[in-house]
């Protein structure tokens, strides 16, 4: 990150809380069933796994992009 960004992983971080903070907030300024209330909580769980499996595949491939690249420019 030497460009002074935060990259894909950072920005997929900030996504992810941001996901939770606002999911949270949400649930307590509109309060419903408990039963209601536990599925949200449910599928807010399950879209925040589901973005963090997908950050973390593209943080991976870039990685081992980085690596390809690394080792042709040592090779010559």
């Amino acid at each position: 990150m030497a460009n002074g960004g935060c990259g894909l992983m950072g920005l997929g971080l900030s996504f992810m809380m941001g996901s939770l903070i606002g999911g949270a907030g949400g649930l307590l300024y509109a309060p419903q069933s408990g039963v209601r209330t536990r599925g949200r909580i449910a599928e807010l769980a399950e879209n925040v796994r589901d973005e963090a499996g997908t950050v973390t595949e593209e943080a991976t491939e870039k990685f081992h992009q980085a690596i390809v690249r690394g080792r042709r420019l040592v090779r010559g």
